[in-house]
């Protein structure tokens, strides 16, 4: 087999391959859960919870107080890992120890928020719709672990 030859096969293989990968990433894997394509996680909930007109206009005031709680609090963390990362300059252990300590307690304080926010929209549902959030609840994971947004 000349050079040129094993040259040409590779390459097709190579092309195949990356057709393949990029139509795995582009079609998703089966049994996933993940967004529509378009939809964000409001509806996606309001969707499989089937939300009527007044749980809706509840839901989004959530939504807005639950955003501006993680927003300050992504600006507390962001703020607090830039001292961190200043603090390379200097190496005084005892003070990244500190600035660590304050930003696992801000994470905390963001994760327990994420919960609250959950269980208030479990409030929101009627008796009917509980089965649907117990659903929605082994989902979450998937659901909302895309790309944080960036505090203002």
């Amino acid at each position: 087999m000349t050079k040129v030859k094993l040259l040409t096969i590779a390459v097709v293989v190579l092309v195949l391959v990356n057709i393949g990968a990029l139509s795995a990433l582009y079609f998703g894997r089966p049994g996933h859960h993940g967004p529509p394509r378009g939809e964000g996680p409001k509806a996606i909930v309001i969707e499989r919870l089937h939300f009527d007109a007044d749980q809706v206009k509840a839901y989004e005031a959530l939504i807005k107080e639950h955003r501006a709680a993680i927003d300050r609090l992504d600006g507390r963390k962001m703020k607090d890992r830039e001292l961190l990362f200043q603090g390379l300059k200097s190496a005084e252990p005892l003070v990244q120890d500190s600035l660590l300590a304050v930003i696992a307690e801000v994470e905390r304080t963001i994760e327990s928020t994420h919960l609250a926010h959950f269980r208030a929209i479990r409030d929101l549902c009627r008796a009917d719709q509980m089965p649907l959030f117990e659903d929605l609840v082994d989902d979450l994971a998937g659901l909302f672990n895309g790309p944080r947004r960036k505090p203002h």
